[in-house]
């Protein structure tokens, strides 16, 4: 696999985890009482330091993994794991344990900002988006190979901040049965990824 198409898989693996369809709705319901231009000015923040979080562990992962002698195959297992179940609590409609919490919400609506929580973390860059970046970092051996998974990242954020700037109009769009729909078919994709995530972990430990 070539840098780019590695970039690549690693760009549509974080738009499945990031889930700006899913944010939208969340971040409306976390800021009934402001305007679009304030709704925007928080994306725009909160997608900024959800790309610098993202960018922390792609750059600085692979030190901490190696600080602590953790190889990439235990990378990988845990990982998968880690999707795997938040690919199941979006397969049933779930809250993922991940996300953000009915209570989360409620103190949320309190918040003046809620650009950086729960926003930026942990609604963009939660746990599934570290351990992904974690992932592709732990195989990503040249500083090269890591600035290209950066330059993705940043597509993923750009994008993002993108459907959250339009986020009242594309709801009226799409409405929240389409929400349903297009976050158990991002689960099923993530499932699959989670389990070949484990496959190849287990492979590397045992050599198959």
């Amino acid at each position: 696999m070539t840098e780019a198409e590695f970039a690549i898989t690693f760009l549509i693996q974080m738009l499945i985890i990031v889930d700006p369809v899913v944010a939208m709705p969340v971040l409306l319901t976390i800021t009934p009482r402001n305007t679009p231009a304030e709704r925007r000015q928080m994306a725009r923040r909160g997608c900024s330091a959800a790309f610098l979080l993202s960018g922390f562990f792609l750059l600085v992962g692979p030190l901490f993994l190696t600080y602590f002698g953790i190889d990439t195959p235990a990378v990988l297992i845990t990982g998968g794991v880690l999707l795997f179940l938040i690919a199941l609590e979006m397969l049933y409609g779930r809250i993922t344990g991940t996300g953000t919490t009915p209570r989360e919400e409620r103190l949320a609506e309190e918040r003046p900002d809620v650009s950086i929580f729960p926003l930026a973390f942990p609604v963009l860059a939660g746990p599934g988006a570290v351990a992904t970046c974690l992932i592709f970092a732990a195989q990503s051996p040249s500083l090269t190979q890591r600035l290209a998974l950066l330059l993705a990242s940043l597509v993923v954020f750009a994008l993002t901040y993108l459907l959250l700037a339009r986020a009242e109009l594309l709801m009226k769009m799409i409405g929240s049965l389409g929400v349903s729909v297009a976050t158990r078919i991002m689960g099923l994709l993530l499932a699959l990824l989670a389990v070949q995530y484990v496959i190849n972990g287990t492979t590397a430990i045992f050599g198959g």
